[in-house]
């Protein structure tokens, strides 16, 4: 959504004065779009960056990073009849392109001397997509959603703590939404140019070969391609309506499926099989359930709200509250566009309708996951919230200026569908600070969260005050800082009990906790302790216990008691406990 800060002449311009005014617009605006995805991809990286270097090492990404070294040679050897590819324990129910990525990352870190960790350069890629993501939301948001709201959501994904936790850490789910989030957004453009479509497949493809679940976005794709075409497109006059282009569909589908075998060389050899061999264990997974803790609960399967409950707890209520005012006020206007009885015209009815549809198939669609093992399952929903959000603000101002005054229009075109249209000095600095406003509302309570909440994964917003505690399981752990507390406080300790579910820690040698943690490792004797073995448990004066696992059933001992507690602003990551006296 573009608002005009440009003068407007009182008398009609010569043509060649049009033309240059028409140019030096142009001109003005590419300055604009650089200015603002330069800006969007340095608020995105800053505390992307900090927090890979910050955070210990999380659960699961001993897993990824572990494959990434693993699948490399594969690659090299041309291997893909290994068995390696689809052995249990080395994760063959996800497809390993980020894998891949990961390991790559890693190779070229040692490849140029190691000038990263390589905790770190395993990190890389989430941090890409993760920015990513941010800059599509900008560049090809600028069409439907126009400039202020594409920059001011894009803003406020870059500095989200969920986002940013998820981008900085190893983990599958980040370059999934990333690659899904392009395909959707991709998808206006390709309603135009239809020859998008194929690139559109490929970053499905790009998506569901990062993690399976992507493929959750195709339905908002097609329900919003048929919309356009089949109940929009006889709306519009004769000599503009766009050919329906069955053609390219048709190798649309067929790209999507061979771009998705390409990208996944783990099912090059015995693809019917392989698949299936991986399905079959998401399946009995699905059917067996996953300990999870929401709501104050302990489950295995999630009910359907709990997407909702999830998005509610971890994005701004400055965001979420004003994206369900969008989406009850643009469905009354769109129905009544339909019904041929309101002032909606065909642009604003379109981009109204991507919107919602974006977000509400995303939201029908990935609630039919069963099993959540965090938060992590449902970033894909980040980006439409947002975006509705900021538009509900846009929205609900430009109502109430209209209200108030009659004064401020709204331009109905694809860039300024929400807008306020300038039309003098006042007007124009009214808008810029309406803008300015709406960017503090939306991103603000995100950035002040990254600067309060230790790690940024203990974010909660303002409906549970930064505490998870009794909200949703707590993703990260911190054994790392607890140790080196104890170091700091407990001078005289050299052996410390870290509590973990068996093999949480240990990985395979070159990739584990302790081998990402030398630098503390020499300097106490530490062990993996299993919160199930009270004999083991005794042994030990000290231990660090997380707080996910009280969550999921696993009491704090009776015979040692709390000394300290690591946390991200109210959010408790672990304890520490010394055995009673």
């Amino acid at each position: 959504m573009d608002t005009s800060l440009d003068t407007i002449p009182e008398n009609s311009p010569s043509p060649a004065h049009a033309a240059t005014l028409k140019c030096s617009k142009a001109w003005s605006y590419q300055h604009i779009d650089l200015l603002c995805v330069l800006s969007a991809i340095i608020t995105a990286l800053i505390p992307r960056i900090v927090l890979a270097l910050q955070l210990d090492m999380v659960t699961d990404e001993i897993v990824y990073l572990y494959e990434g070294k693993l699948y490399l040679p594969l690659l090299k050897h041309l291997s893909f009849g290994s068995s390696l590819w689809v052995k249990p324990q080395y994760n063959y129910e996800h497809p390993p392109l980020v894998k891949i990525l990961m390991g790559i990352s890693m190779a070229l870190n040692s490849l140029i001397g190691h000038p990263f960790n390589e905790l770190f350069a395993g990190r890389i890629p989430s941090i890409i997509m993760g920015t990513v993501l941010v800059a599509a939301i900008y560049l090809l948001g600028r069409a439907p959603f126009g400039r202020p709201v594409a920059l001011i959501a894009a803003l406020a994904l870059a500095l989200s703590p969920w986002m940013s936790y998820f981008s900085a850490i190893a983990y599958l789910d980040m370059t999934m939404t990333a690659f899904i989030t392009v395909a959707f957004l991709l998808t206006w453009h390709a309603t135009r140019r239809p020859k998008l479509y194929i690139l559109v497949a490929v970053f499905v493809a790009l998506g569901a070969a990062s993690k399976y679940t992507g493929v959750l976005i195709v339905p908002g794709i097609v329900l919003y391609t048929a919309y356009y075409f089949f109940a929009l497109r006889p709306y519009m006059p004769k000599e503009e309506r766009p050919t329906i282009p069955w053609a390219i569909w048709g190798v649309t589908i067929i790209t999507a499926l061979f771009a998705f075998y390409i990208v996944d060389p783990a099912i090059w050899v015995s693809p019917f099989f392989r698949l299936t061999h991986s399905f079959l264990f998401e399946w009995k997974h699905s059917v067996g359930g996953h300990s999870f803790f929401i709501a104050g609960s302990y489950v295995l399967h999630v009910q359907k709200w709990a997407i909702a409950y999830i998005v509610f707890t971890k994005m701004s209520a400055f965001l979420t509250i004003p994206a369900i005012f969008f989406v009850i006020f643009t469905l009354v206007q769109l129905i009544r566009f339909h019904l041929r009885k309101g002032k909606t015209n065909l642009r604003t009815a379109n981009a109204n309708a991507y919107i919602i549809i974006w977000l509400l198939s995303t939201l029908a669609m990935f609630s039919l996951l069963n099993i959540v093992v965090g938060t992590h399952y449902h970033l894909p929903l980040a980006a439409p919230v947002a975006v509705a959000g900021v538009a509900g603000w846009f929205v609900l101002f430009n109502w109430l200026f209209r209200a108030l005054s009659n004064k401020v229009q709204v331009e109905q075109t694809p860039s300024t569908i929400y807008a306020p249209q300038q039309t003098r000095k006042g007007a124009r600095l009214a808008a810029v600070l309406l803008i300015v406003l709406i960017g503090l509302l939306s991103a603000g309570p995100h950035l002040l969260g990254l600067v309060t909440v230790y790690g940024g994964e203990g974010y909660t917003t303002e409906f549970f005050g930064d505490n998870e505690n009794n909200v949703l399981q707590v993703a990260y752990i911190g054994y790392r800082e607890a140790v080196q507390w104890i170091g700091s406080n407990q001078p005289g300790v050299t052996q410390v009990g870290l509590i973990a579910i068996a093999g949480t820690l240990t990985g395979s040698p070159q990739v584990n906790w302790f081998h990402y943690n030398a630098a503390i490792t020499t300097r106490y004797h530490l062990a993996e302790v299993h919160p199930d073995d009270p004999k083991t448990i005794q042994q030990y004066h000290y231990l660090v216990w997380p707080k996910h696992l009280v969550q999921r059933g696993y009491a704090l001992p009776t015979n040692f008691h709390v000394i300290h507690e690591i946390m991200g602003g109210n959010t408790i990551y672990c304890y520490i406990l010394e055995a009673n006296s």
